[in-house]
């Protein structure tokens, strides 16, 4: 094998292995993910980087020696298995990027007259792919913690109360699912409130959701925003909230539920399902309202309002994925009991 071949099967292993990790990529995102936008540009980035013309290819094809290469069966101590998800993208992006890194350099030799310039755009332009599906990796796991009780602190209802430390008792409980609301708190009470809850809540591994403000979701870096009928349009909220944050609708109606999915909604919460103290002025949806809502979404649905012991079941039978809850937890005596106690019944009706 001469020099120029042994370029060339550089240029192979390197090509090859870019191809396979954009590969790996791309099918996260059209299969785990479903993201056809995201799918679109790991395809065009991919096809982008194959050589097209015949004379590359057979240089390409000629030059590989796979059965010979001395580097195919080593192995370093730190190589291991990834666990996660994340993991998977960044070990397999870090992958693309050293072959784009060394295309680039191998192209600029006179030799194999190569665009070294079409390697260095393929590489800056998946480091923002790789920003961008890790952040939709954790968008969908967020979306996917909404499931069984789900806890809202509303610091009305609270009045009085050592906030925090309620928060901690329902996490101590093992609720992982936390909304804050002030409805009537000043700005500044709000924000402490929810810089407060926000570091509680990593701490025991919980989301933490803000209601209504847009505001104090980004400054306290909360998980997600719960926004209602007459608040700022998800749209508009959207392109504020960083890409991996979740943002939840409050639907009336099978229309607005659906309206929200197609906006981008990561779940709808429909209530009241009961008759609630906490927000007596609120629509009662009822049961049917709620099975009407959850005939025509895929995402998670929320049901909220009334909801206790005695007839949590019923909103579980008539397609609620998480049940919201205020005083069925918060007035009990012993908030941490009542969490816990809740939860055995959801996951004894197999509510995960």
């Amino acid at each position: 094998m001469d020099n120029l071949d042994k370029l060339w099967r550089i240029v192979d292993v390197n090509q090859n292995r870019l191809s396979e990790g954009l590969r790996i990529l791309e099918e996260i995102a059209r299969l785990y993910l479903e993201d056809e936008t995201l799918i679109l540009r790991l395809k065009n980035l991919r096809h982008s980087l194959t050589l097209q013309d015949i004379t590359s290819n057979s240089r390409l094809l000629f030059s590989r020696q796979a059965d010979t290469d001395i580097g195919a069966q080593l192995e370093t101590a730190d190589q291991s298995e990834p666990e996660t998800l994340f993991s998977l993208v960044s070990a397999n992006a870090k992958r693309a990027e050293q072959s784009l890194r060394v295309l680039e350099e191998f192209a600029g030799l006179p030799e194999t007259g190569l665009d070294a310039a079409l390697y260095s755009r393929g590489r800056f332009e998946l480091y923002t792919l790789e920003k961008d599906l890790a952040a939709r990796l954790l968008r969908k796991h967020r979306r996917d913690m909404i499931k069984g009780l789900y806890v809202a602190i509303d610091a009305d209802y609270l009045a009085g109360r050592d906030i925090p430390a309620v928060t901690r008792e329902a996490l101590e409980g093992g609720c992982r699912l936390i909304q804050l609301r002030a409805k009537t708190a000043s700005t500044r009470k709000f924000l402490a409130l929810a810089l407060s809850l926000k570091e509680i809540c990593l701490e025991y591994g919980a989301l933490f959701i803000v209601n209504d403000r847009l505001d104090i979701a980004l400054a306290c870096g909360a998980d997600g925003l719960h926004l209602g009928q007459t608040d700022m349009p998800l749209s508009q909220a959207r392109r504020f909230m960083p890409p991996d944050s979740i943002i939840g609708i409050s639907a009336d109606t099978p229309e607005q539920a659906v309206s929200a999915q197609n906006e981008g909604a990561d779940y709808v919460a429909a209530g009241a399902v009961f008759p609630t103290q906490t927000k007596p002025d609120v629509l009662f949806g009822g049961l049917s309202g709620l099975q009407a809502i959850h005939q025509v979404v895929k995402i998670p649905l929320v049901a909220i309002g009334g909801i206790n012991k005695s007839n949590f079941y019923e909103a579980v039978q008539s397609g609620a994925d998480s049940l919201c809850l205020i005083s069925a937890v918060l007035g009990a005596p012993d908030i941490k009991k009542a969490t816990s106690e809740f939860i055995t019944l959801m996951e004894a009706a197999k509510i995960d």
